[in-house]
């Protein structure tokens, strides 16, 4: 196959394929050949306007262009249309479109907006809490910046109607069985929310590998790993993949439909809304990790980019130490 294809590419004029999405309907493959010689009917890496997908997930899978060189012999053409197809027929490709495409259209563009002038604004007083806790726990903190901002918008006073409290938003129970003290310091929120995500992801099956891991354990976050295992236990059912977050994203809401929850000794959950979760916590990531550097350790973080919180928690205690 080697020898085959070197003497394909030795032979100069190029084929053109172009795998695309079509714009409505399930995702259907259309492979583009070039009329003639050295002519091509869709520019390198451009879709005409009438075929350009709405979503712009299926835009960035139908911008992927094969090209081979031809001269007459079809082999290598034939079987890259044949592996295109393939995958599209037993889901491969949508696979892939979702892994790196499938939570971009998530959030309205004023949310962007909001959360690019809190990452200016806010993020620095605490950026150097989440390195911490990447230094002790081994996570990302860009990772938990997502995380927190999507639970609090970096508020370390934050309250919800249901009692979960802080930066984290953790449960009494939670903060209780983490030895928190005061769920509105920050620092410890931090700490021990990521303490908590760090064992829900070590209490998924080996066999669940990443970056699925991470997105079932942030769900988990939401709803508690008993709902996750119930919502696992449907995906059986349904014939879904339990490790696969593609596919659990779509058996999640499942969870507040009472002919499956009655199957279930945790009972009904809104995993609607862990899904939602979830994907708007993968988009803050993809755009912190854009603009935000890695930290290799909490010590390359200067003392400018942390200014100290003035504010007070509601025991009177400060929210934050004082930035290093």
């Amino acid at each position: 196959d080697d020898a085959d294809s070197a003497t394909l590419l030795a032979r100069g004029r190029a084929h053109l394929a172009v795998a695309s999405l079509a714009a409505a309907g399930p995702p259907a493959l259309r492979i583009v050949r070039p009329t003639g010689a050295g002519t091509f009917p869709v520019p390198f890496g451009v879709l005409a306007a009438t075929d350009e997908p709405a979503d712009p997930a299926e835009a960035a899978a139908a911008a992927a262009i094969w090209a081979f060189p031809a001269d007459g012999d079809e082999t290598l053409p034939a079987r890259a249309e044949d592996f295109l197809d393939r995958i599209r027929r037993d889901g491969t490709l949508a696979r892939i479109v979702d892994r790196y495409f499938g939570h971009v259209n998530r959030l309205a563009a004023e949310d962007v907006e909001r959360f690019f002038e809190r990452m200016h604004s806010v993020l620095p007083r605490y950026r150097h809490l989440f390195i911490d806790a990447q230094e002790i726990h081994g996570l990302d903190w860009r990772l938990l910046a997502a995380l927190a901002y999507q639970e609090s918008h970096w508020d370390p006073l934050a309250t919800s109607y249901t009692n979960v409290r802080g930066m984290m938003m953790l449960t009494e129970d939670t903060a209780d069985r983490l030895r928190v003290t005061d769920r509105l310091d920050a620092r410890q929120s931090v700490l021990a929310g990521t303490r908590y995500l760090v064992e829900l992801k070590e209490q998924l099956p080996p066999a669940v590998a990443e970056p699925d891991r991470t997105w079932l354990a942030l769900a988990a976050y939401n709803l508690g790993m008993g709902h996750l295992n119930g919502a696992r236990f449907i995906a059986a059912l349904v014939k879904r993949d339990p490790d696969s977050w593609y596919d659990m994203k779509r058996v999640l809401p499942l969870l507040a439909k009472p002919e499956y929850y009655s199957r279930l000794k945790s009972g009904a959950a809104r995993g609607g809304e862990a899904v939602i979760m979830t994907e708007n916590i993968r988009t803050y990531y993809d755009i912190l990790r854009r603009f935000e550097k890695p930290a290799l350790s909490p010590q390359a973080l200067s003392i400018r980019s942390s200014p100290p919180i003035q504010g007070r928690s509601a025991a009177g205690t400060s929210m934050l130490p004082s930035a290093r």
